[in-house]
């Protein structure tokens, strides 16, 4: 199924008051934030908003985030793809007071007037992102082939005895 590019300066509350729901896409080049906190994508992120009201009558928006990132291995500073899936349930709110006042259940996405869904779906993309992304398996086996055959060795076979040992010798 192909989804056009999300809409800008949208209104929320008219969305939310007739409950529209809107799928699309979204190019690295539509989310600034996301260059210059150095996080690649390998495609498109996908993503859809459900807008609704709730038994309070608030303006709520549902999301559903899919996409692939390239990001940087934090152990070992190699390039790492990773599979972001993610989603949210956020009240539309004009005002810190108004985000204070909203039940856990629901998060505050505090809009103007008018809002860009691609400046939406950016901060969801940035809230999921790990603070410290790393490898799944270990690094240094993972990337074997980049060292010698015996640093390999070496860093695949577990470390024997207490690595503070030599301190004990140095101690007498």
């Amino acid at each position: 199924m192909k989804f056009g590019p999300l809409p800008k300066d949208l209104d929320l509350r008219g969305l939310a008051t007739r409950g529209v729901v809107i799928k699309g896409t979204a190019s690295l080049e539509a989310l600034p934030r996301l260059r210059e906190a150095g996080i690649g994508m390998d495609a498109l992120a996908v993503a859809e908003f459900r807008f609704s009201r709730d038994e309070e009558l608030r303006y709520v928006v549902q999301t559903q985030v899919e996409v692939s990132l390239r990001l940087t291995c934090q152990r070992c500073l190699e390039g790492m793809q990773s599979h972001l899936a993610t989603g949210s349930r956020m009240a539309c709110v004009w005002s810190d007071a108004e985000a204070a006042a909203l039940p856990s259940s629901l998060e505050p996405l505090i809009v103007g007037e008018m809002a860009d869904l691609n400046e939406i779906l950016e901060e969801e993309i940035l809230l999921a992102v790990p603070v410290s992304p790393g490898h799944e398996e270990d690094c240094w086996t993972q990337n074997a082939h980049l060292l010698s055959e015996e640093a390999a060795q070496k860093a695949a076979e577990p470390v024997a005895g207490n690595p503070f040992s030599v301190l004990e010798k140095l101690r007498t």
